[in-house]
């Protein structure tokens, strides 16, 4: 112990084990930094850092007893019991300690903002690289298919006496088909379709007309302890003659040598000459692990059944193969593209997914920076982040290094949606169609590329075609209630999405559609029982949270308990998903409006949207919340007296309006509310006209929500013209003569969600 009369801790303090505590600390974080960033491009397995972390902890204690029992003197080391006080020179060892820990401090904090920041941006510029001139758009880069040979790859069978091999037939098959994906020359349909087709008896001539292929390639996998035997025949569907046919016995270990002969022999049989790149992709081989293999097929075989829970699992599985082989780059591409579905289908936000995303996909670039999976993940990202610009330039990369990138193509159509660009989306999503027709999720952007663009027939007709392909989902009897909800068929509206419910009654946000429904029909009694069962289903789920909102709006007036309500969702910025937020902004202004409190609400949403009162709300994502805080923070502006200002944060939006006039097919209510926010009486009367206009002719007009004119503040300077009074009471009879229908087809009575 000490040999004075201080305190155990003023020893340790004198004696200098604090700052060795912190500087081994700091220094064990920059060894861990080093480590993080040339794991992945040194192959180093996994355990490895773990081993050095466990050894790290191990020699905390150690540090601390060393800094105890030993002192640093001009002499060299000695024990501190035989140190003469008066000589000792801990307080200089203690200073330079001090100098030691701040450099390797600042030494971690460069290799965080190294690898964060300069490695990713290399990653994102080693893409970007020489595209000027050389990357073609989706439609020069997809093959034609009246020249090109075109393959499909069927699922192959399952001969073993384990059902549970399944996946690694099926995992074979897939490898195969991404293979020949790779091949310029080739056109292969898309596994979303081609792995439909399972039965091994079924018309190959019929199948490949179905995919609009002119080969298919079909076969069988048996395996029996390390054996394995693999049967492949490539048919031609035309005449039903077999191109070419093998059989291979094999060690289970020489499966990667098998996959490399079938497709050499396919490519072959197809008359395909292979130079130069695309002999090299079909000659690169992903991984030599087989047990890193079987989790990635394990994985996608998770991946492929698109629910919650799988998903979950084929995250497992694909971090047990990185975890195994570490240079494993498409098992990090995928693992990337299973965290943006989580993100996309709501399990997850996409503000907690996005940097998981992005890690998972840059370290597969890091590895194989050909990489067509990480590289249309990393353009989705980069969508996400409203940077279109580079996710263009990588999303035509993706199409370009793989054919069969259908996911690539989808997330390119969105951007083009994002570029008001219709025509052309549809263009991009016709050709992934081409190499996977049997697709849910490309009908379902079609769908709703038409809906936006008021095809209705034609949305409807991707609507049947989803349902031919997935006739217990409860995706096309939702998007038949969005299509009907636009005509003005709220009755037809509801009983789509009540059959969308009950095919799925676990999700909770089918249930708050339902209710959605039952506001614009004047049932405020039934939308309630409805957004109760989606609190009762997920009460976490934040879109549960502006169901009150919605109610208070509908009576007219804001609630306290809804003032608090609307705050605390605007403080917490949920994900807007279902239009929590616009919904929340809205309930905020009316009270304020209604209080006579503009003043006042102009500081609450100058504190937390500050963006919207510098000129600078154009950068922010084009999403409904931006509208919402536009058109109600302008409308506050004006009361106020401010109205250059509200004109200068509406000047989009009323430029729009204007053109809507002249130029759109049917009026719409986001036409109508920035002209009642901006105080532009003249141009809102007129728009007024053209908007009833429609509703009498029966044009369909989408977003007649009835109660934004019955009761809201927004349109009080015209609310006693003979105009809006019309088109009020318009849309109060459609709502009343909705509702009639519903209840006289149901007898009376009115859907109800069943006790669970």
């Amino acid at each position: 112990m000490a040999r004075d009369d201080g305190s155990f801790l003023s020893e340790l303090s004198r004696r200098n084990v604090w700052r060795v505590g912190l500087a081994y600390v700091i220094a064990s974080w920059l060894i861990l930094q080093v480590i993080d960033v040339i794991q992945p491009l040194i192959g180093m397995p996994l355990w490895a850092s773990k081993l050095v972390l466990s050894a790290l902890v191990l020699g905390f204690p150690l540090a601390l007893v060393f800094a105890w029992a030993f002192e640093v003197t001009p002499e060299g080391l000695k024990r501190e019991k035989n140190v003469d006080r008066s000589s000792s020179i801990v307080h200089e060892t203690g200073q330079r300690l001090d100098r030691i820990t701040i450099a390797i401090a600042l030494l971690a904090i460069g290799m965080m903002i190294f690898d964060r920041i300069v490695l990713r941006e290399h990653t994102r510029q080693v893409l970007m690289n020489d595209q000027q001139g050389v990357l073609q758009s989706p439609e020069e880069a997809a093959p034609n298919e009246t020249e090109s040979p075109s393959i499909a790859v069927l699922p192959f069978v399952n001969m073993s006496a384990d059902e549970s091999s399944a996946y690694f037939s099926d995992g074979l098959a897939d490898t195969l088909l991404h293979m020949l994906a790779q091949i310029g020359e080739i056109r292969v349909a898309a596994r979303t379709s081609s792995f439909r087709f399972r039965d091994p008896s079924a018309d190959i001539t019929e199948i490949a007309s179905l995919l609009g292929v002119g080969t298919v390639l079909e076969g069988g996998v048996q395996k029996a302890g390390n054996r394995i035997r693999v049967t492949a025949q490539l048919i031609e569907a035309e005449t039903g003659f077999h191109l070419w046919s093998g059989t291979f016995d094999r060690d289970l270990d020489d499966v990667f040598a098998i996959q490399d002969e079938i497709a050499r022999e396919v490519v072959a049989a197809l008359k395909v000459s292979l130079l130069g790149e695309f002999a090299a992709r079909l000659t690169h081989r992903e991984t030599d692990s087989l047990e890193a293999y079987t989790e990635y097929l394990l994985g996608i075989d998770k991946l492929e059944l698109g629910t919650m829970r799988s998903l979950d699992e084929a995250e497992r599985h694909f971090l047990r193969a990185t975890e195994i082989d570490p240079q494993y780059a498409r098992a990090w591409g995928t693992l990337g593209l299973v965290y943006f579905r989580m993100a996309e289908w709501g399990s997850a936000s996409f503000q907690d997914m996005l940097p998981k995303v992005e890690d998972a996909a840059s370290r597969a670039l890091g590895i194989d920076e050909n990489s067509a999976t990480a590289i249309s993940v990393m353009g989705a990202v980069e969508l996400a982040r409203q940077n279109p610009g580079v996710a263009e330039s990588l999303l035509q990369r993706a199409i370009q290094l793989d054919q069969s990138a259908t996911f690539a193509r989808m997330m390119y159509a969105r951007m083009l949606m994002g570029r008001e660009e219709p025509d052309d989306a549809l263009r991009v999503l016709r050709e992934a169609l081409a190499i996977d027709p049997l697709s849910t999720r490309l009908n379902i952007e079609m769908a709703f590329i038409h809906r936006y663009s008021f095809e209705y027939d034609e949305a409807l007709h991707s609507v049947d075609r989803i349902e031919e392909i997935e006739p217990l989902s409860p995706v096309p009897h939702y998007l038949r209630s969005e299509i009907e909800y636009d005509r003005g068929n709220w009755a037809s509206a509801l009983d789509h999405a009540v059959r969308a419910f009950r095919s799925d009654p676990d999700d909770s946000e089918l249930a708050i559609a339902v209710g959605d429904l039952y506001v614009d029909l004047l049932m405020p009694d039934a939308a309630e029982r409805w957004y109760d069962r989606a609190a009762e289903i997920n009460p976490d789920n934040p879109s549960s949270r502006r169901s009150p909102l919605l109610l208070d709006l509908f009576d007219g007036s804001v609630s306290a308990e809804g003032l608090q309500l609307a705050r605390q969702l605007l403080d917490d910025d949920p994900e807007d998903r279902v239009g929590i937020l616009g919904i929340a902004i809205r309930v905020v202004w009316q009270h304020h409006v209604e209080s006579g409190t503009p003043d006042a609400g102009l500081e609450f949403f100058r504190e937390r949207m500050p963006e919207y009162f510098r000129g600078d709300a154009e950068e922010r994502p084009d999403t409904w919340e931006s509208y919402e805080a536009r058109v109600r923070i302008a409308d506050l502006m004006r009361r106020t007296g401010n109205a250059a200002a509200a004109n200068e944060l509406l000047r989009r939006d009323l430029e729009i309006s204007r053109e809507g006039l002249v130029k759109a097919p049917i009026m719409q209510m986001t036409h109508l509310q920035p002209l009642a926010a901006a105080g532009d009486r003249d141009t809102l009367l007129r728009a007024l006209r053209l908007y009833t206009r429609d509703l009498k002719a029966s044009k369909e007009s989408p977003y007649l929500w009835p109660l934004r004119l019955r009761d809201t503040p927004l349109f009080d300077d015209v609310r006693d013209d003979a105009e809006f009074t019309e088109l009020a009471n318009a849309l109060e009879q459609l709502a009343l003569h909705q509702r009639k229908l519903l209840l006289e087809k149901h007898g009376g009575e009115y859907p109800v969600p069943k006790q669970r």
